[in-house]
């Protein structure tokens, strides 16, 4: 019901023409709205969500109570490496970018979770949903399939690539 739901929305605002995203440079948790970065769903012991790299580590540690509360979140909706796409709560998200922190990124996963976001952004146009990019390795290539599925979110979402540094 819910994936009826949303695929209905898709096509419903794909046929509105929306604006392409806005995308930027520099560190998104500077930025007004909701803070949203890429994380799997490895659940530690402690039932925390495994923030340990990049902006997922940032956001650990501007918000630190984000491991436990996304954690809870995780496993009450989808358990330990389990798929939930996206979850927010306040001003803080996380999109799905692999199951286990150690895997590599998947492509379905994010796509599901991007999915979730346009249905979610295009719904409250006047939020602001900063996300980190999602598919850039550390050496900042991109994944085509990736850049293609972003092209469709509506224009208050932000796409972030954090500078490099000097």
């Amino acid at each position: 019901m819910c994936l009826l739901w949303l695929n209905c929305f898709l096509q419903d605002q794909a046929q509105k023409e929306l604006v392409m995203p806005q995308f930027k440079q520099g560190d998104l948790f500077e930025a007004p709205g909701v803070h949203i970065v890429t994380a799997s769903s490895c659940i530690s012991q402690d039932n925390s969500l495994v923030m340990g790299l990049g902006a997922c580590y940032a956001m650990k540690c501007r918000y630190p109570d984000a491991p436990k509360l996304f954690g809870a979140m995780i496993s009450n909706y989808c358990g330990h490496l389990g798929v939930y796409g996206l979850l927010l709560h306040g001003k803080m998200g996380v999109l799905q970018s692999k199951r286990h922190f150690n895997d590599r990124i998947d492509v379905q996963l994010i796509l599901y979770g991007l999915k979730i976001l346009a249905a979610v952004a295009g719904g409250q146009p006047a939020m602001i949903y900063n996300l980190v990019h999602p598919g850039m390795g550390y050496d900042r290539s991109m994944i085509p399939e990736i850049e293609a599925l972003l092209q469709h979110l509506p224009a208050n979402v932000h796409i972030w690539i954090k500078n490099q540094p000097a």
